[in-house]
């Protein structure tokens, strides 16, 4: 996998891809060397959250139910990470299950859910679940498009299991937006500073996201744009990118900042300022909620 070689080409959808792209087989290996699996006794997961953060990990779940609005019913999260969001949702009565290339996140933090969980290419058990008629009511698929080799696939697999009043919850970053074109302009990070080869190679923004889940089959109900963190790459004193030590505290700010909004305000307030948010273009990472649309 030649990382150098790869270049952004705009797909018909309207966002962008980096080509060529890796087989499987490649990318199954950079991720198992890079992220998975314990080795020499140390996991990727060998560091604390305050309680604060682990706190702020429950707002994620929390909009989503309350974009629901409905009763529990089946969910299936595509792309577990460490089970905060399955444990939740769980706890509230959801008939929940998760889908993960491995269990080492969970097993880091929500042990008791490694049984909810199946292990292996989400390609695959989608395809399963597709054969055997499965339907879910709510699909959250949080930070996993912009990873995989095929997203139209992987959306059109989406579409094929969810039930027809159902919903799904897709949140990617927020890439190629005005915001970070002005930070470039003004001199305040290289030319497409936002790249990630090989862990990212799909890429959205606030404009494309929405026409690619419209270009199949999906109708857009909600569209939310989380705390836009890249602002502080505007001031030379707070430029995470120039000084990578100065993330840490701009991410707490971000933190204070949305507990602080839910506790003060509630998630009507929470929501209401992520739709404004996606709306003006910004937002570090944004948020789909997307219904079957009719064929």
């Amino acid at each position: 996998m030649d990382i150098s070689a790869m270049r952004l080409v705009e797909k018909p959808e309207g966002h962008l891809e980096l080509e060529p792209r890796p087989t499987p087989d490649e990318l199954a290996a950079y991720y198992r060397d890079k992220y998975y699996g314990s080795r020499d006794g140390r996991t990727p997961y060998a560091y604390g959250y305050t309680a604060e953060e682990l706190e702020h990990k429950l707002l994620q779940p929390a909009e989503a139910e309350h974009v629901w609005g409905r009763a529990p019913g089946r969910l299936l999260e595509v792309g577990v990470g460490e089970g905060f969001t399955l444990d939740y949702f769980l706890k509230r009565g959801w008939r929940a299950t998760g889908l993960d290339f491995t269990d080492d996140g969970v097993r880091e933090f929500h042990p008791h859910l490694v049984g909810a969980l199946t292990t292996g290419d989400a390609f695959q058990l989608l395809d399963r679940a597709i054969a055997a008629g499965e339907t879910y009511d709510l699909i959250i698929c949080n930070n996993v498009l912009e990873h995989v080799i095929d997203p139209v696939g992987l959306l059109d697999r989406l579409r094929a299991i969810v039930a027809p009043e159902g919903l799904l919850r897709i949140a990617v970053p927020n890439d190629g937006s005005w915001l970070q074109d002005e930070i470039v302009s003004r001199g305040h990070g290289a030319p497409e500073f936002w790249l990630a080869p090989p862990d990212h190679l799909n890429y959205f923004n606030t404009d494309t996201l929405p026409k690619a889940l419209a270009a199949h089959g999906w109708e857009v109900t909600e569209h939310l744009g989380e705390f836009p963190i890249d602002v502080f790459l505007l001031n030379p004193e707070t430029n995470y990118l120039a000084e990578k030590a100065k993330g840490r505290a701009c991410h707490f700010t971000r933190v204070a900042f949305e507990m602080g909004l839910w506790k003060q305000r509630g998630l009507d307030a929470v929501v209401d300022y992520r739709r404004g948010c996606a709306r003006a273009g910004i937002g570090r990472n944004q948020t789909a909620y997307a219904r079957p649309a009719a064929r």
